[in-house]
């Protein structure tokens, strides 16, 4: 227990929310830990500067359900969300693997004077339920919804394995460099490839942007996506744990630059790891896209 309270609190005082609202984000550690005692569910509204929407917090005693960190960090759980809308026209379409409780794709649902249509994967059924349940609350009903893996398999069953017991993180790797030492639960899911939803079912009539984060599945996704990729030239918003040369020569292969987007100055970036944003060098310079992403957004090249 003490290894496990100095570790989250660790991990809170490294928050770009704690860095800059350090008095407001631990008054809402409180608040969360009243919620998690006493089993209460909270409806609380999400602000970021071009987005809002209402999103749930349930009190889940597993980790990595029930919206635990959004609940404290709101619009600084993921630097995309203030800044990500410049690289989208006015309707967009997306895919977002990995879509947990739905955060992510909530944000991109209801920017301001833009309308988004998604595709939403994620492996855990009571995840999707609270999406399901988010996007009942606040009136959204342009996205699909999909409980399965996207991997390089098409058409079978995967096993699934909870890796990470103090995140609370699912993958299809086993020996991700993050997980436990002994792997406690595992679980078979249906896999499709994004070529396969995309080309073949034609779930989407376009994408322009696909976010991933599937916690070191990226490059098997990538790979079973290039027809996709080719054809319609999305921007990339990928968390990269694994494989990450591969991943790099695959993209820049189908034309891509690489950015990481931060609020500091531009500086030179040694590692291509965490969180990547992929732009196809022939949007790049488009208005309404990639362009003005470099002009108007912090992005620093990779």
């Amino acid at each position: 227990m003490p290894s496990y309270f100095f570790d989250r609190l660790k991990f809170l005082l490294e928050t770009e929310a704690f860095k800059q609202r350090p008095i407001i984000t631990f008054y809402r550690c409180i608040i969360l830990l009243f919620f998690l005692i006493f089993k209460i569910k909270k409806k609380y509204q999400i602000k970021t500067k071009f987005s809002s929407f209402v999103y749930t917090f349930k009190p889940y005693e597993r980790r990595g359900l029930g919206g635990r960190g959004q609940y404290i960090l709101r619009d600084l759980y993921e630097p995309f969300l203030n800044f990500g809308h410049k690289i989208f026209n006015k309707k967009f379409f997306f895919v977002d693997i990995g879509c947990s409780r739905g955060f992510f794709s909530m944000y991109l649902l209801n920017l301001k004077n833009l309308k988004a249509e998604g595709l939403c994967i994620d492996p855990l059924k009571d995840s999707l339920d609270d999406f399901k349940e988010i996007l009942k609350i606040n009136g959204v009903k342009r996205v699909k919804l999909l409980n399965g893996l996207i991997s390089d398999q098409k058409n079978k069953t995967r096993d699934i394995y909870r890796v990470n017991d103090f995140h609370g993180y699912y993958s299809i790797i086993k020996n991700v460099n993050f997980a436990d030492k002994k792997i406690k639960e595992k679980f078979k899911i249906s896999t499709y490839t994004l070529d396969q939803l995309i080309i073949d079912k034609k779930n989407l009539k376009r994408v322009d942007f696909i976010k991933i984060d599937t916690e070191g599945a990226e490059y098997e996704i990538l790979t079973e996506s290039i027809k996709t990729i080719k054809k319609f030239k999305p921007a990339i918003y990928c968390e990269i744990t694994r494989k990450k040369n591969d991943i790099k020569k695959l993209l820049a292969k189908c034309g891509y630059k690489f950015f990481k987007i931060s609020r500091e100055e531009k500086h030179e970036i040694k590692n291509f790891n965490g969180n990547i944003l992929a732009l196809h060098k022939d949007t790049i310079l488009k208005k309404g896209r990639g362009g003005r992403v470099v002009e108007g957004a912090r992005l620093e090249s990779v």
